[in-house]
C-alpha cells in the first residue's frame, strides 16, 4: 500500500502549480461585477453633473445596459504581485450591437472573492 502511496502524492504535487488558476466561469463573475461597478460610477458622475433628467435619458436609451454574452479564457501566466494575468475574449451585448474585444488584466483574490483589474500597475 506505501508503495502506490508515494506516485499518488507526486501525481498530486505535478497537478498542484496550476490549479490556482482562474476558471473561465469564475473569470466571466469578476469581468462582470468590475464592469457593473464602472457603469454604477458613470451613472452617479451623470446624476451629479446633469441632475435625474440626465439618468432617465442614459436609461431611456439603455445606454447603461450590457450583458455578457461570452467570455472564453485564451491564456493566463502568475502575476508578479498575485493571481494571474490572463488574456480573454469577451462578447458584450449593448443596445447598439455586439462589442467584440480581446483583453488582459489580473485575476486576483479579495476578500469578496475573485477580483479583475485592466492595469496591473495600478492594484495595491
Amino acid at each position: 500500500m506505501r508503495v502506490l502511496t508515494i506516485p499518488i502524492i507526486v501525481l498530486g504535487v505535478l497537478a498542484a502549480p496550476g490549479s490556482d488558476e482562474p476558471s473561465e466561469a469564475a473569470m466571466r463573475a469578476a469581468f462582470e461585477t468590475r464592469l457593473t461597478a464602472q457603469v454604477r460610477s458613470v451613472l452617479d458622475f451623470v446624476v451629479e453633473t446633469g441632475g435625474r433628467d440626465a439618468l432617465d435619458a442614459v436609461r431611456a436609451a439603455r445606454t447603461d445596459e450590457f450583458h455578457i454574452q461570452s467570455l472564453k479564457k485564451l491564456d493566463c501566466i502568475r502575476s508578479p504581485k498575485d493571481g494571474h494575468v490572463c488574456e480573454f475574449a469577451v462578447r458584450i451585448g449593448v443596445v447598439t450591437g455586439t462589442l467584440d474585444q480581446i483583453m488582459s488584466g489580473r485575476f486576483y483574490f479579495g476578500t469578496g472573492g475573485l477580483v479583475f483589474s485592466y492595469d496591473d500597475s495600478n492594484d495595491a
